[in-house]
């Protein structure tokens, strides 16, 4: 039995080192990095020696039993090679991965490449993915990482970061994730297990449309998955997926070194935006925004979606410069008066000459037209447990009541009481201290009352 564990941790080191052997490296004075051919990123505070990120790998998910990924998918298509003289960068290195180790759906090609600075302690990556399959998919793009803070796994607390937009690891150090090319949506933070994770497990986690709180683990380690929207992406149509890496001694030096990888994307990037804002004129949004250069733009189709339809609608489309060194200015005049939410979103899709695109965005815009009449919308969710949101509408400026009561009349909430511009509102109702049953919620007003029913389910 002992030589039996002998042979198998040589085999195992064994196997290890000739992983590494084969990965693609570099160090910029500041951080380091080996990239493989079966598309692990792993990520170093010095020159290849303490590892910061065992591993950071992309994430592609369809469906609950359709997901890409590094240890049932994918394989080397194109070996890690390092780009001689980087045009883009001091450092580079590149590879290519493919579903050819299990060949099971979906079939994803992804073309990574890595770029560095001299002296900067930031790594930003570029993935293009590609759809391979005969059909168009859903594709939920996001990232699995595996911590090795200081050298070791274990003890280290996951956050997100939501001022800065960021996936927080650290231990007495520090590292990042950002996404610059989309805007996440989702981090799972778990503790390590042999066999942790399944498609139906990643997909629930990609999709899952919120943040875990901060997670501290214990000595076997933690993993974050990190997701975002879904993207359509035909047969045979890529999408180019960036986003950054940054360690620090303390938090403050690791976002800081994240705001310098930030500026490398909008600079490398084949449409650099400047600017992208939102105004509201009557029932209408006015979108603007700037570049300060464009390669190979065919155009900008530009895309909303609302809080209460997370799925992105395509509303327009402005056509760019192809090629150009100059600043451009462009606009879109959105008319939403059909729409109820309260919140509405946009985002650019930046589209190349050969069909590949990057999202830019995304932007609020808070929905607060008067409608013509009052209104008072069904609670939603409904029924509900322990809370549920009641939105009203109100025409001109009026004094609103809006309370909750019980089916014997009596009140046992008050959500709103005071003189309201003309515009929408919502409030949340928490039922947390209430029994089952049905409740009507009525908005009183000057001139009428108007009310509806809603059910807690406990």
């Amino acid at each position: 039995m002992k030589r039996t564990f002998s042979f198998f941790v040589l085999f195992l080191f064994t196997s290890i080192f000739m992983l590494d052997g084969v990965a693609q490296s570099f160090y910029t004075g500041a951080i380091g990095i080996t990239q493989s051919n079966g598309g692990r990123t792993r990520v170093f505070a010095d020159n290849l020696a303490t590892r910061q990120l065992d591993r950071v790998s992309i994430l592609v998910g369809v469906n609950s039993s359709q997901v890409f990924d590094y240890n049932q998918d994918q394989n080397g298509l194109i070996p890690a090679a390092t780009v001689a003289a980087p045009s883009l960068s001091d450092f580079e290195v590149t590879s290519t991965i493919d579903n050819t180790y299990s060949n099971l759906p979906p079939a994803i090609e992804v073309a990574i490449n890595v770029y560095g600075w001299t002296n900067g302690a930031y790594l930003l990556v570029k993935m293009n993915v590609k759809n391979n399959e005969a059909s168009a998919i859903n594709a939920v793009i996001g990232l699995e990482a595996i911590p090795q803070i200081d050298g070791s796994y274990g003890n280290e607390t996951v956050q997100w970061n939501a001022a800065s937009n960021t996936v927080l690891i650290n231990k007495t150090t520090w590292a990042g994730i950002k996404f610059f090319s989309g805007m996440q949506t989702a981090l799972k933070s778990i503790e390590w297990t042999s066999g942790y994770g399944n498609d139906s497990l990643y997909y629930t986690w990609l999709t899952q449309g919120s943040f875990d709180p901060p997670l501290t683990v214990g000595v076997d380690g933690a993993v974050a998955i990190l997701g975002q929207a879904p993207i359509p992406l035909n047969p045979g149509q890529s999408t180019d997926f960036y986003f950054g890496i940054s360690i620090g001694t303390d938090q403050a030096a690791c976002l800081a070194n994240m705001n310098l990888c930030e500026d490398k994307f909008n600079i490398i990037v084949p449409v650099e935006l400047t600017s992208f804002t939102a105004n509201i004129i009557g029932n209408k949004v006015s979108l603007n925004w700037s570049t300060a250069t464009e390669i190979n733009n065919w155009g900008f189709e530009i895309e909303r979606r609302t809080a209460d339809t997370p799925e992105w609608m395509r509303v327009g489309y402005k056509e760019g410069l192809g090629t150009t060194t100059e600043a451009q200015n462009y606009s879109f005049i959105d008319d939403i008066s059909g729409i109820q939410s309260e919140v509405v979103y946009y985002r650019l899709k930046q589209i190349d000459f050969n069909g590949s695109f990057t999202y830019y965005g995304e932007i609020e815009v808070e929905n607060r037209f008067a409608p013509d009449n009052f209104i008072l919308a069904q609670n939603y969710p409904n029924p509900f447990n322990p809370s549920t949101r009641i939105s009203f509408g109100i025409p001109e400026k009026s004094n609103v009541i809006l309370r909750v009561f019980n089916l014997i009349g009596e009140e046992v909430a008050l959500l709103a009481s005071g003189v309201y511009e003309a515009g929408t509102y919502s409030f949340d109702f928490d039922a947390s201290n209430l029994p089952s049953g049905i409740y009507v919620y009525a908005l009183q007003t000057e001139n009428s009352v108007i009310s509806k029913k809603m059910t807690l389910l406990k």
